[in-house]
């Protein structure tokens, strides 16, 4: 059993719904894209949790689909009405927690990130930093 520990952040993504890399494409009237930069290196997951109106609403997670770290590649979020409870968007944050190679806890948790979005619209955030600095995110504007 201990031996499956490892994987358990695997486990989890997959059954909070994975996002993978994708190139940008239309966003729908009612939802909002959230293009994530990965700048660290030796992080192969991170989870988030968003909230709005500061209230957490949900949660999810970003891999490589193909199991390795994430890279320069942008990864693409989707978060729509539904997800949001019909709430206003313009309210929206997000924090995030990066995981490393067979990590079985998040490294670290970013202060949460601010987005003033309005659906159809697409946003990037920049995440950065190492387990020695901390990791950071911040909106591109």
């Amino acid at each position: 059993m201990r031996k499956y520990l490892r994987f358990l952040p695997l486990f989890l993504l997959l059954s909070l719904g994975l996002t993978g890399c994708n190139g940008g494409g239309e966003t729908a009237a009612d939802s909002f894209t959230l293009q994530v930069q990965c700048e660290s290196e030796g992080i192969y997951q991170i989870f988030y949790t968003f909230y709005l109106d500061g209230e957490e609403t949900g949660m999810g997670g970003m891999a490589d689909l193909d199991g390795g770290p994430l890279g320069e590649d942008s990864l693409s979020v989707v978060f729509t009405s539904d997800q949001l409870e019909g709430g206003d968007p313009a309210g929206f944050s997000i924090d995030f927690s990066p995981y490393g190679e067979n990590d079985t806890a998040e490294i670290a948790t970013t202060e949460p990130v601010s987005i003033d979005a309005s659906y159809g619209e697409s946003y990037t955030v920049r995440f950065y930093g190492s387990r020695e600095e901390g990791f950071a995110a911040e909106l591109v504007e």
